[in-house]
């Protein structure tokens, strides 16, 4: 059915605004994070929030069950921008209608498979005994994000990046403070964390339904049709594919570590892995941002902005993850404790190597996604998958959480060759990334050589940030001329403040 073109079509906002407010959205939930959770360390334990944290990778990694049906509702949307209204709101309340039915069915799965890992994890009778009778929660769950996705795909499909990011960030907190909340009101009982997740997803849901039904808006013009189905699950096959091997090849090796040395060993692991995937904000910015325009582009256009995305990005991070690496044992200490520093630094060394890998490659994969390729990014996904396991298992065994790290950093390194092989933009994006590769290698070299906060280490610290520096300026000397007159202007304005005074 060809879909009637509107009498007023939209202007799309700018790629810059939309990133903004995408970096907006994604920064401040950090700053809550880093708060939180060394009150959740302190009041429930490092074992609680071991498995907390298991329960919360479970839960989310039955978000496959959406069977890529977001990402669908995103493109549709985005492709019937010029569309009657009424026609975008079939497509929503049949994508509502299927996630939801999607959801029941993963609930239920996830509940009889949560009461099969309470033995396979080592988390001791107590534990297990706390978690169990919060097992249906853990299961609502995940209808309640089948249908939270679906609201933030259609928002996503009609770039309203600005209110998607203005739900998102109270929906962030809610996540965060709700079960802390709990925990301290009524014990440090994992039954107790459980419900507070749970009451923190009803909550969300109802705001995402609010705002959307507000700014969509939704107006019971037409309901779900049958047509949207067989085009929404055609585009979200390969999407689901993904949507099911990502979290397994993200995750998957806190569930061995837990199998293998305990849920106190999860800890050590997931903390700092914890810190330094935050540095996926920015791909993260770049990917949500371009995935609808990349879409609508012609496959010359599509290239040339995937491949202005994948410089602009290296710049941005070999310098923040050179610097990550040589902060990651001061700020541990700081913020966790000494002990604690010492058992993870190294861990989170290695993540940051891999999130560096990873980065860059999910532009090349949103490239690929975004134009009609789906299918290759999935494809390599299950590919990894044996290589993976086998590698993080040996690995494990033989360097403890450590070798969990490298296992995890030598996968992204797979999936980069890959990705960019698959892409074919063009030569270059491959040849400037070569300089900020060996930069990051260096200094990863050199907070294994060196000890933490010596003269030495702190030498190669400075030194290797500002050669990380001095490649990003040469790489992007706009964005370096803006960096540094807002740096200026912030300079005169607190040289005129302090004369005032």
């Amino acid at each position: 059915m060809t879909a009637k073109p509107s009498h007023t079509p939209s202007k799309k906002p700018s790629l810059k605004r939309s990133a903004a407010f995408n970096f907006a959205g994604s920064v401040l939930p950090m700053f809550v994070a880093l708060v939180t959770t060394p009150i959740y360390l302190e009041q429930i334990g490092a074992a609680r929030y071991g498995v907390l944290a298991i329960v919360w990778m479970v839960q989310g990694y039955f978000g496959f069950l959406d069977l890529g049906l977001s990402s669908a509702t995103s493109n549709r949307i985005a492709q019937l921008e010029h569309a009657q209204p009424a026609e975008r709101e079939s497509v929503l309340w049949t994508a509502l209608l299927l996630n939801a039915a999607l959801g029941i069915a993963g609930g239920i799965a996830l509940y009889g498979l949560m009461q099969m890992l309470l033995g396979y994890f080592d988390m001791g009778p107590e534990l297990s005994a706390e978690l169990r009778p919060a097992l249906p929660c853990v299961a609502c769950l995940v209808p309640l994000s089948n249908l939270i996705s679906v609201f933030n795909g259609a928002l996503v499909g009609r770039e309203r990046f600005g209110t998607l990011n203005a739900v998102q960030l109270p929906v962030t907190l809610m996540y965060q403070l709700v079960p802390l909340g709990a925990a301290l009101l009524y014990g440090p009982n994992l039954r107790n964390l459980v419900y507070g997740t749970l009451a923190a997803g009803v909550a969300a849901l109802l705001v995402n339904a609010i705002v959307v039904w507000c700014v969509f808006p939704l107006r019971l013009a037409q309901g779900p049709r049958r047509e949207w189905v067989g085009k929404l699950f055609s585009f979200g096959a390969w999407m689901s594919v993904t949507s099911l091997a990502q979290p397994l090849l993200e995750t998957g090796d806190r569930l061995m570590i837990s199998h293998a040395l305990g849920p106190q060993a999860v800890t050590y692991y997931h903390v700092p892995f914890n810190l330094a995937v935050r540095v996926r904000v920015f791909p993260s910015v770049f990917v949500r941002t371009l995935f609808p325009r990349l879409s609508s582009l012609d496959a010359a256009n599509a290239a040339e902005l995937s491949t202005t995305a994948i410089r602009g990005l290296a710049a941005l991070l070999t310098p923040m993850t050179v610097f990550g690496m040589f902060l990651m044992h001061p700020f541990l200490a700081l913020w966790v404790g000494q002990e604690f520093a010492m058992r993870a630094t190294s861990v989170g060394e290695t993540i940051l190597v891999g999130i560096w890998i990873n980065a860059v490659a999910q532009i090349a994969a949103c490239h690929l996604q975004a134009t009609g390729r789906p299918g290759i990014v999935a494809r390599f996904q299950v590919y990894e998958m044996f290589p993976f396991f086998a590698l993080l298992w040996w690995m494990l065994h033989t360097f403890g959480v450590v070798g969990a790290a490298l296992a995890w950093s030598a996968r992204c390194l797979l999936d980069f060759v890959l990705m960019f092989h698959a892409a074919r933009l063009n030569s270059h994006p491959t040849r400037m990334l070569f300089a900020p590769a060996l930069i990051v290698a260096a200094a990863y070299i050199a907070t294994l050589v060196f000890a933490p906060l010596s003269w030495p280490g702190i030498g190669c610290w400075i030194g290797m940030t500002i050669v990380a520096l001095a490649w990003a300026a040469r790489t992007e000397p706009q964005a370096c001329a803006r960096v540094l007159g807002l740096l200026a202007s912030m300079r005169n304005h607190t040289r005129r403040w302090a004369q005032g005074q």
